[in-house]
């Protein structure tokens, strides 16, 4: 019994230096970090450093990691930041990169890394940080096979993590030092413009209003408004014309008298010369 209660004491470290030395059957080579497919955070700046300022403690086990989580941090700065301007410098600053025991197995890994931007002349412009932790239990799901493989597959985790989150905090509070490939601001939001008709006039697109469930188009604003056709004249009425006699009323014919010789007196008279 008491060989037993002092293994379980024992440091964590001792179990580290077994698997270092083959008392572990868990892997024996672990691939090295690569961040190189992952999308470039290209700065307006012409010169970009590392700075590592993370102090290793006397219980911290990152050290024994097969990639201790600095050099991680280094890879994924150099493969990601690209210094894509012509002035001003930007440093990459490690914070902290600490795996400690959290007792009964466990592990609890912690990254801050921070972003300074400055001018050319020294001044600071811009600033971005990121803070990740992770927790490693055994039977939780990771590899449980040996302590380097524990700390390896903590540190991918971590990394993953900070991977994600440096991205999002340049995007939101740096994002005026952004730039595309050739060079181009990032920071503005890119506005579509309509191409302009023809002879160089200007005219806002047409718009048109529901009239009776139809839709009639209305002439742009600042367009030179066509001319309506014209259209030809009302044939006009000619006048009513008077006809071109009137008839008359009917008259009475006028009497003649009857010609001479053929008058006969009245009976009874004699004729006149007798």
């Amino acid at each position: 019994m008491a060989r037993s209660r002092a293994w379980t004491a024992a440091p964590l470290v001792g179990c580290l230096l077994l698997s270092a030395c083959g008392g572990s059957e868990g892997p024996t080579s672990f691939p090295p970090p690569d961040y190189s497919y992952l999308p470039k955070l290209r700065l307006n700046v012409g010169s970009l450093s590392i700075v590592d300022n993370a102090a290793a403690s006397p219980d911290d086990l990152a050290r024994h990691a097969p990639t201790p989580p600095d050099q991680a941090l280094q890879t994924m700065a150099r493969q990601r930041l690209i210094a894509a301007g012509n002035s001003g410098s930007g440093v990459f600053t490690i914070d902290r990169a600490s795996i400690t025991s959290a007792g009964g197995g466990a592990l609890d890994g912690r990254l801050a890394v921070h972003l300074d931007i400055l001018t050319g002349n020294g001044g600071h412009a811009g600033y971005a940080e990121a803070h990740v932790s992770r927790q490693f239990v055994p039977g939780d799901g990771g590899p449980d096979d040996g302590t380097r493989a524990e700390l390896y597959d903590l540190t991918q985790q971590m990394m993953r993590d900070m991977n994600v989150e440096i991205e999002y905090q340049v995007q939101r509070t740096l994002k005026d030092w952004l730039v595309d490939a050739s060079g181009a601001p990032l920071g503005g939001s890119v506005e579509q413009q309509a191409l302009p008709p023809p002879n160089g006039a200007s005219a806002a697109p047409a718009t048109s209003l529901p009239v009776g469930g139809a839709s009639v188009g209305t002439t742009p604003l600042g367009a030179t408004p066509l001319a309506p056709t014209p259209l030809a004249p009302a044939p006009i009425a000619p006048p009513p014309q008077a006809p071109a006699s009137l008839p008359s009323p009917a008259s009475p014919a006028p009497q003649r008298s009857p010609p001479p010789g053929f008058l006969q007196p009245p009976a009874g008279t004699a004729p006149n010369g007798t």
